[in-house]
């Protein structure tokens, strides 16, 4: 009976184990990289001044972006993402590399930018209004009263 009594009392615990299981795995941390940032060395590597937008792609690689402004410019952009659980993505990493060409197509600038270099920019939400003031439905309908004409409803002769 002794035998029994320890396994039934273990098949009550095993659902609870495997319910803490599952629980706690959904809270550990993971950490995506996105993007691409050449390492300190190539970026030496670059000459501004004699260096072409060919050469530079040949030294660094394929950009993330090019340049969106009038300027002719190169943007290799990298960045970490943090996921923990049910919380909301968390951005801790964020390298850019920035190279601007003159006119002729020779490099001007080499500048990198990490996360503290970063502004935040509110966006502007731009919604019409619909002119209701915080209306429930009985309110808008107690409202129309005194607003109906009677010779809508029964007709006019």
């Amino acid at each position: 009976m002794g035998k029994t009594a320890g396994i039934i009392r273990g098949m009550r615990i095993l659902p609870l184990a495997v319910a803490a299981l599952l629980a706690t795995s959904a809270c550990v941390e993971r950490i995506d990289y996105h993007g691409f940032t050449p390492s300190q060395e190539a970026i030496a590597s670059v000459d501004v001044g004699s260096d072409t937008r060919a050469t530079v792609i040949e030294k660094l690689g394929r950009p993330s972006m090019g340049g969106i402004t009038g300027t002719d410019s190169l943007y290799y952009v990298s960045y970490a993402v943090r996921n923990y659980g049910a919380f909301p993505p968390k951005e801790i990493d964020r390298t850019v590399l920035a190279l601007d060409f003159d006119a002729g197509g020779i490099v001007r600038n080499v500048e990198l930018f990490g996360l503290e270099d970063g502004n935040v920019v509110s966006l502007s939400r731009r919604v019409t209004d619909n002119g209701l003031r915080d209306n429930t439905l009985m309110r808008q309908i107690l409202g129309s009263i005194g607003r109906f004409n009677a010779a809508d409803f029964i007709g006019s002769d």
